[in-house]
């Protein structure tokens, strides 16, 4: 899986969390590999070279792999629909929040200068 796949099934499997037709099992899993991946705390620390990043690329695929094996294909689409979509909101949100203070600090500039012209 590439890294963008593992997040937005991070995601998914993030929203799916809740629903009713997931079974127990996969809930469990689920909530162990988003755990596991928002811990600071580690099975192998990470100070320790190679093995501390090793954990980490084989627990966290392997709880993922195990949940999603028992998720029906169908409502796994859907919140991976509903993940795309969420991303795509907060980058609509960030891009947003830049037009704005371009604007903003342009409508401040214009009005400075406005300002400076009238008193002379």
């Amino acid at each position: 899986m590439k890294i963008r796949e593992i997040n937005q099934t991070l995601a998914a499997l993030y929203l799916a969390r809740k629903d009713r037709r997931i079974p127990r099992r996969s809930k469990i899993l689920i909530a162990l590999a988003l755990g596991y991946a928002l811990s600071p705390i580690d099975l192998i620390p990470d100070f320790i070279p190679l093995l501390g990043q090793l954990d980490d690329l084989l627990i966290i695929p392997a709880l993922i792999a195990l949940a999603l094996k028992s998720i029906p294909k169908e409502i796994l689409d859907e919140y991976r629909q509903k993940a795309q979509q969420v991303q795509m909101k907060k980058r609509f949100t960030v891009a947003s929040f830049f037009v704005l203070a371009f604007w903003t600090i342009l409508l401040v500039w214009l009005a400075r200068l406005l300002i400076k012209l009238l008193r002379l």
